[in-house]
C-alpha cells in the first residue's frame, strides 16, 4: 500500500509536469520566436526514464525496512 500511495503520486505528477513543460515550450516558441516545437532527441527520453526508475527504486528501497518496522511482530503488547 505504502507503494502504491507513493508511485501513483510520482508518475501522475510527472506526467502532468512533462505534458505542461511541452505546452508552454510550444506557446513559447510559436508566439514569440516563431519555432515549431520539434521531439526532443532519445537522450530526453532515456534521462526520464532512468529518473522515473531512479525514484521508483529509493522508493521500494524503504519497504523492506518499513516491514520490519510496522510488522505485527514488532507491535506492542501491553
Amino acid at each position: 500500500m505504502v507503494g502504491l500511495e507513493s508511485a501513483l503520486p510520482l508518475l501522475a505528477v510527472s506526467a502532468i509536469a512533462i505534458g505542461t513543460g511541452f505546452a508552454a515550450s510550444a506557446m513559447f516558441l510559436t508566439s514569440q520566436m516563431h519555432y515549431d516545437l520539434v521531439s526532443p532527441d532519445p537522450a530526453y527520453y532515456a534521462l526520464v526514464t532512468g529518473g522515473l526508475a531512479a525514484a521508483l527504486a529509493i522508493i521500494a528501497s524503504t519497504l523492506p525496512p518499513l516491514r520490519r518496522i510496522t510488522g505485527p511482530e514488532s507491535a506492542r503488547n501491553g
